[in-house]
């Protein structure tokens, strides 16, 4: 059966690639990021998953739907996978896209805000009391503790203090609510516009070389080791525990990926793969993935996709991991091949 499988995958890319015969010319501008997409969050099943984001902040997720193309199977090199997903939209322009796996082992788990590679969404909210309420109602596990009481603390952010907690939905995600000013709350509805990512960090060097030189997106923060109560409080860490953070933006939105990396305490690495429950990341468009993959090559990134693959006739697609193990699509748009002119 496995030979079976493996001979029709080969049969699946081929077909795929018949629209273009070869890689797209290397561009004269260094490989960098050019959009964000979505972001991405593995479930156990799709309708409890939906049912926490709709029930605690009250986001609407259309109904989930088969994807029926192969390039799922492709893009994750596992012959035969089967998918349903639902993708939400943020009022940011990017997406949110909860996928539920079928016809592959699948493996979750539940990492600590401070181990490495714990992906972390963080959602701008109106009311942290309000999501706090809807947390308590629904069972949902609340992680952070303010003076010993699971609950929101008050945290110092760039935008000034934020109430903010973190939570753990159904299928082991984290999720941290922060609590905006009324200025800032500028949508109808609970979440509101600045939708991010934070991922715990093992080695913040090591972070900062990955996306500089891979990715082509230099980080800023402070490397500089601090200790503060609050932010402790928030991912329930030890107090006398110490942390660094850096962070980029995505181009053309406010959406941040945040980076911290703690010390002072236990840290267990947490990675899963693709389709396990729990996993998360993002996919983005980038300018030239030809240049970006030899790049890879060299350095010996930890690749789900060996090759790039033709996702569709025009898009050129593989998937990444990240040094802690955040998974990255990263997609390339190629114009179709103009037409042969008739006699």
């Amino acid at each position: 059966m496995r030979s079976f499988l493996a001979a029709v995958l080969v049969v699946l890319i081929t077909a795929a690639a018949a629209a273009q015969t070869s890689a797209p010319a290397a561009s004269a501008e260094p490989p960098r990021l050019v959009s964000l997409s979505h972001f991405i969050h593995a479930t156990t099943k799709l309708e409890p998953t939906i049912a926490f984001y709709r029930d605690i902040f009250g986001m609407t997720i259309p109904e989930p739907r088969v994807f029926s193309s192969p390039g799922a199977a492709l893009l994750n090199n596992v012959p035969g996978l089967g998918l349903r997903l639902a993708m939400a939209r943020f009022s940011d322009g990017f997406g949110f896209e909860l996928t539920e796996f079928s016809n592959v082992d699948r493996k979750g788990g539940q990492g600590l805000p401070t181990d490495p590679g714990a992906v972390q969404l963080i959602l701008p909210v109106r009311s942290v009391d309000e999501v706090l309420a809807n947390a308590r109602k629904a069972g949902a596990e609340i992680l952070s503790k303010a003076e010993g009481a699971a609950g929101a603390v008050t945290i110092a952010t760039a935008s000034g203090p934020s109430r903010s907690v973190i939570l753990r939905d159904t299928d082991g995600y984290l999720v941290r609510a922060m609590e905006v000013s009324a200025a800032e709350a500028t949508q109808p509805g609970l979440v509101q516009p600045g939708v991010s990512l934070a991922l715990a960090v093992k080695d913040m060097n090591a972070t900062v070389k990955f996306y500089r030189e891979i990715i082509g997106m230099p980080l800023v923060g402070d490397t500089k080791y601090q200790r503060n109560k609050a932010w402790a409080e928030l991912y329930g860490a030890a107090a006398n525990s110490e942390f660094r953070q850096m962070m980029f933006t995505f181009p053309g939105t406010k959406a941040r990926q945040e980076f911290i990396e703690w010390k002072g305490m236990k840290r267990t690495p947490f990675q899963l793969r693709v389709p396990d429950p729990g996993a998360g990341g993002w996919v983005a468009r980038v300018s030239d993935l030809g240049e970006m993959h030899k790049k890879m090559k060299e350095n010996k990134v930890a690749m789900v996709t060996p090759e790039p693959i033709w996702f569709t006739k025009t898009t050129w697609d593989i998937f990444i991991s990240d040094p802690d193990g955040m998974h990255l699509e990263l997609f390339q748009n190629i114009p179709a091949p103009a037409p042969k002119p008739t006699d």
